[in-house]
């Protein structure tokens, strides 16, 4: 009987151990330590990880001004882009009874408030306090941690670069707390960096979320003073980084640091501007990310190139045009064609791998251009009009097939090193769509046998623009309204007829606004929410604030960079280019002008960066213009 009862003692010890080590692998799963570093290189990367597994992307650290360290890390707290003076932080306190004391965190919220029309702004510390947050270091970071009030429920003040003393307090510390934020500075020193290595190595029971504050040097470029890694070790997982923010593999945001933490945690912010982080599987993350750099890298140096040929080619133009220059006519018709066909060839090579070799991708996009246009100017063939239809067949293609064709492209690149933009349509390839829809339904309105067609061919072309553009699928707001607008004027004129009353034009306005109702409503079912429906979520919840702060951040851009050089160069030339052209008498395609002229002037007002929309619509505007005068000679 003894045996028994010592077998089943025994059985109990075993099985309360096992659900012990269970309920402590849980625990810990359910855990984060947030390591706030000063910089991190490749090479820190490589040697920290090995060959580990980590999820590894990149994150934009721009914020709102002031910029600094203290704009960064309440942009972590708030889960938005904001910006509070350095000044404001007065250093940190440690209670007796251990808490701590962010000294001036008040003020920076009140602040914060104040700019919002004292609206709540949601804060880590604050909404996570019931799970508890605690802090090692000795900087302003840890504004990331403090409530709204600027309490901090356990932690240090300081910091020893010391494996056992680090693992006891990461310990102590994570026992009553949800989140540990850690400031770690690893210097120039080997030493830290195998620190880190051990580090991250006795605590991979957690969830290890590791964001720098800066852009290491090696990263550091003409074209990148913003983009960082960002490395997130979860369950295991190897690969790059997404989120719905970008949905983009290799890039997540700010804001996304702020609802990863939050529902990792079993809370949630409805109305937060970021999303969670997932990792994508791959083989190699390190090498996948290098990769992801340097292609972006060179597609950013493609996208200047280009944009920089067809604006200087806007200028060279204008000079000739506006002095009379007949003989020229034919060299410029020639050079707008150029652009035209080079459009279409680098949507095509957008499905390659060639920009990762920028010299290479160069002299191949610009011998095939040369090639294509030297025959097709050769022939009599409508140059413009074709290739627009060309380049208008790829854009709907890759919008609903295969996006990376067109993200891959130097007219449809987001420049991911600014910020403003991760996915769908930028604001030239939106202008781009427009246009070429434009002109290549003129192009074969000719060749359609009768009026009932041509009307169904209509509809098709401006209703595809518009779901393009919509939500699901460009996600660019401004340009699905100005697709909206052109559907209008297109439905004004082919259909209305004589009909052009009060009345009808009531009827068209509100059928525009039924059409951005439906775009908004079908966002808010999808499950991948874009930006747009995310904002007027916040305008609803937070009020006409949220509008008019965003309202004034874009208006800001565009008009900042409308007067910028080269874009107020270039629309002054094309401006100057057009006048001289519209003159001209024998131009029979006066209705196409116009439309074109109409959509390039409203692309321009509603967009932040409209300028670029307006300068490709009006090249391919010149473009058609010059075509015409070639073909059919006059002075001008």
């Amino acid at each position: 009987m003894k045996k028994h009862n010592i077998i089943l003692i025994l059985a109990l010890v075993i099985a309360f151990s096992f659900n012990n080590i269970t309920y402590a692998a849980d625990a810990a799963g359910d855990k984060t330590i947030l390591i706030i570093l000063d910089e991190m290189k490749f090479e820190d990367i490589e040697d920290i990880f090995n060959n580990d597994n980590f999820g590894m992307g990149f994150v934009n650290l721009k914020t709102r001004k002031p910029f600094g360290d203290s704009s960064f890390y309440f942009t972590i707290a708030a889960g938005r882009k904001v910006g509070v003076k350095p000044e404001n932080y007065k250093g940190l306190y440690k209670n007796r009874d251990g808490t701590i004391k962010v000294a001036g965190f008040e003020d920076m919220y009140k602040n914060l408030k104040k700019q919002n029309n004292n609206i709540k702004v949601d804060i880590l510390g604050e909404k996570l306090k019931t799970k508890g947050i605690s802090y090692i270091g000795d900087d302003s970071s840890a504004i990331i941690a403090a409530d709204k009030s600027g309490n901090i429920k356990s932690g240090e003040i300081e910091i020893k670069y010391d494996r056992r003393w680090l693992k006891e307090k990461t310990d102590y510390h994570l026992s009553n707390s949800s989140i540990l934020v850690l400031s770690y500075e690893i210097g120039e020193t080997k030493y830290r960096t195998e620190l880190l290595k051990n580090y991250i190595h006795d605590f991979r029971d957690y969830n290890i979320l590791i964001v720098p504050k800066g852009v290491p040097e090696e990263m550091k470029h003409l074209l990148n003073q913003n983009l960082a890694p960002i490395i997130y070790v979860k369950d295991g997982g190897r690969g790059l980084l997404k989120s719905s923010s970008t949905k983009r593999e290799g890039f997540v945001t700010l804001e996304d640091i702020f609802v990863e933490l939050i529902t990792t945690n079993g809370g949630n912010s409805p109305f937060a501007i970021g999303n969670k982080i997932n990792i994508i599987e791959k083989q190699n993350s390190l090498m996948e990310a290098q990769n992801l750099f340097k292609k972006t890298i060179n597609l950013l140096w493609i996208a200047y190139i280009f944009h920089g040929i067809v604006y200087f080619i806007q200028c060279y133009s204008a000079y000739y045009i506006y002095k009379n220059r007949k003989e020229k006519l034919s060299s410029l018709n020639f050079y707008h064609s150029f652009i035209v066909v080079n459009i279409f060839v680098t949507l095509l090579m957008g499905a390659s791998s060639l920009h990762v070799q920028i010299i290479l991708y160069l002299a191949i996009n610009l011998l095939v251009t040369y090639i294509i246009t030297s025959f097709i100017s050769e022939k009599e063939v409508n140059t413009i009009g074709l290739f627009a239809t060309l380049t208008y067949g790829l854009i709907i293609f890759g919008i609903f097939f295969y996006p990376e064709i067109i993200y891959n492209s130097y007219i449809g690149f987001n420049n991911l090193f600014y910020g403003a933009r991760y996915y769908g349509f930028n604001n030239g390839i939106m202008g781009v769509l427009l246009v070429t829809s434009i002109i290549s339904y003129f192009f074969i309105k000719d060749l359609l046998p009768n009026k009932i067609l041509d009307n169904l061919v209509s509809l098709l072309y401006f209703s595809t623009n518009m779901l393009a553009l919509s939500s699901n699928y460009g996600a660019n707001t401004g340009g699905f309204l100005t697709s909206v607008i052109l559907f209008l004027v297109i439905v004004y004129i082919s259909f209305l007829g004589r009909n052009r009353n009060t009345r009808n034009m009531i009827i068209l306005i509100l059928i525009g606004i039924l059409l951005f109702g439906f775009n908004m409503y079908f966002d808010r079912l999808s499950s991948e929410k874009s930006h747009a429906i995310s904002f007027l979520s916040r305008v609803k919840n937070f009020g006409i604030s949220e509008f008019i702060d965003m309202f004034k951040v874009k208006i800001k851009e565009l008009v900042k960079l409308t007067l910028m050089p080269p874009f107020s160069i270039v629309i002054v030339a094309q401006i100057l280019s057009l006048k001289k052209l519209l003159k001209e008498e024998k131009i029979n395609i006066k209705a196409e002008t116009y439309i074109i002229l109409f959509t390039a002037v409203v692309g321009f007002i509603l967009n932040d960066t409209g300028m670029i929309t307006f300068i490709y619509m009006v090249h391919y505007l010149i473009s058609l213009l010059l075509y015409e005068i070639t073909e059919k000679p006059s002075n001008i």
